[in-house]
């Protein structure tokens, strides 16, 4: 992981990283905090500098990010990669095929719920001009009181 330096830049401050990584300066102090980030160097004025490598990082995460990793399996592969002149493929690789499992899992429960959304409103269609017929009565013959 290389960037080059930003013309004039050698260290970056909290704020200058935040904003050239894209990201909010809380973002920056928590994920120092939480290790995703090493610890800055402190000025004379006890401010952050964070070298160019940092906005390496916070690409790093913020890729991670997208792909729906969590920030401690974001933080396992980042340091693996700074370990090793080659980032762990198969551990990636591993980590990403969870990741799909998951993804597959949440989409089959989505169309499930779907389903149930689907049928409620059928049932509701179906005797809009029923007498004493109430939504309460879909939803407990649809199976929708118990759906999160």
């Amino acid at each position: 992981m290389t960037t080059a330096i930003l013309p004039g830049i050698s260290r970056f401050s909290t704020g200058a990283l935040a904003r050239a990584g894209g990201v909010s300066v809380d973002a920056i102090r928590f994920y120092e905090r939480e290790g995703l980030l090493p610890p800055a160097e402190r000025t004379s004025g006890d401010h952050r500098r964070y070298p160019p490598e940092a906005l390496d990082r916070l690409g790093f995460i913020r890729v991670g990010q997208r792909l729906g990793l969590r920030l401690e399996e974001i933080k396992e592969l980042a340091d693996a990669c700074e370990r090793t002149p080659d980032c762990p493929v198969a551990h990636a690789v591993e980590l990403l095929r969870g990741r799909i499992a998951n993804v597959e899992r949440q989409l089959a429960e989505l169309a499930g719920l779907r389903d149930r959304l689907v049928h409620a409103v059928e049932r509701m269609e179906s005797h809009r001009d029923g007498d004493d017929f109430t939504a309460g009565m879909v939803f407990q013959a649809s199976g929708t009181e118990n759906a999160v």
